[in-house]
């Protein structure tokens, strides 16, 4: 086989990994399984994680690595490289699956280069592997079990039913509490998040209206409190629930937050209602039940920890999943989910989970 891969990898013992994480909030913790299975694998190595600012906050209380190097966001491959040769480590594990993340552990020579062959970057790795497949090269496979797959051929323990998780520290723990209560949420009060956004595209995005439909209900209903979740780049989504909406509406957007708090106003909150997006999986990490709305991907892709989670799909609808960032008809994977649909769902898991 041309590269040559490592075919006594799985023994090998390191001193210093690094491990390239995944930049889709979703993938990073979907992630976390694959790296609680590492952990146990190597329990005498020091991990150091490479990625963005994001995930650093993210991954950040979970005990799983020891120091943390940030991608800065116009860095070239080259000056990534530089630091990562400095860093000293002797090997480097790619649960990202681009070429150019393949670049900087390249460059800087380390030793020991795994992962996926993939993207056309199998020439930079010393270890590589391909791709599981089950059902075929067009058949949905979940994601968590791709990260799991690749650490068993590492000699880790690669069992799909290891849950997602995330840490929080104590002062993630205060921050958030703080922010709550600065938003009219006290200690012990029962509130859910709504996560009405998609960085992957509108095709994602349930009808905005609906969302505030489902708020006021809960609000009228149940005296519920609920959040609105917009990332940097969905503040016109927020604003156009926050005035559709009759009750008022604890809006995190401007100013964003740190991640850390976002885990902890996540971690606290009773339920969440969400469209397929990142912080759904971090719903999901902290146990939290979840009411998701998709239509335009494929549920099986964003699978981790299901039990606590209730998918709505429309019915009758040929043209899903389409995998297209934007809908190039009138949009009725989304628009055949009604808020008749969506809201009992979310008024059960309200009433089965009684954490505030």
């Amino acid at each position: 086989m041309w590269p040559f891969s490592d075919s006594k990898i799985a023994s090998r013992e390191f001193k210093r990994l690094l491990i390239r994480v995944p930049n889709p909030l979703g993938d990073m913790i979907m992630a976390t399984s694959a790296l609680d299975a590492l952990k146990e694998r190597y329990p005498n190595t020091a991990f150091i994680g490479h990625g963005t600012g994001l995930a650093e906050g993210i991954f950040d209380g979970g005990g799983w690595f020891d120091e943390f190097i940030v991608v800065g966001r116009k860095e070239s491959v080259f000056d990534q490289a530089e630091r990562l040769r400095a860093a000293n480590v002797d090997a480097c594990l790619l649960l990202s699956g681009s070429l150019r993340t393949a670049f900087p552990p390249f460059f800087a020579r380390i030793k020991h280069r795994i992962g996926y062959r993939w993207s056309g970057r199998t020439w930079t790795l010393t270890a590589h592997f391909e791709r599981p497949r089950p059902g075929g090269k067009k058949a949905a496979y979940p994601t968590k079990h791709y990260f799991l797959d690749l650490v068993a051929n590492l000699g880790a323990d690669g069992d799909h039913m290891r849950p997602v998780r995330l840490g929080l520290t104590e002062e993630d723990k205060t921050d958030s509490a703080a922010w709550l209560a600065s938003h009219g949420v006290g200690a012990g009060e029962g509130y859910f998040t709504m996560a009405v956004g998609a960085g992957f595209g509108p095709s994602k995005i349930w009808p905005l209206e609906r969302f505030a439909e489902v708020a006021d209900a809960m609000v009228e209903r149940h005296g519920a409190k609920p959040i609105l979740l917009c990332g940097p780049n969905e503040l016109d989504l927020g604003e156009t629930v926050v005035k559709a909406m009759k009750h008022k509406i604890a809006n995190y957007g401007d100013p964003m937050l740190p991640t850390p708090v976002l885990k902890g106003v996540i971690a606290g909150c009773r339920m969440m209602v969400c469209n397929d997006i990142g912080p759904r999986h971090v719903a999901a990490a902290f146990n939290r039940p979840i009411v998701c709305m998709m239509g335009s991907t494929d549920p099986i892709y964003s699978q981790t920890d299901m039990d606590n989670q209730i998918v709505i799909l429309a019915e009758g609808v040929d043209c899903m999943p389409c995998h297209l960032k934007v809908c190039p008809i009138d949009h009725p994977c989304m628009k055949g989910i009604t808020t008749d649909m969506v809201l009992p769902e979310v008024e059960r898991a309200w009433e089965a989970n009684t954490q505030a």
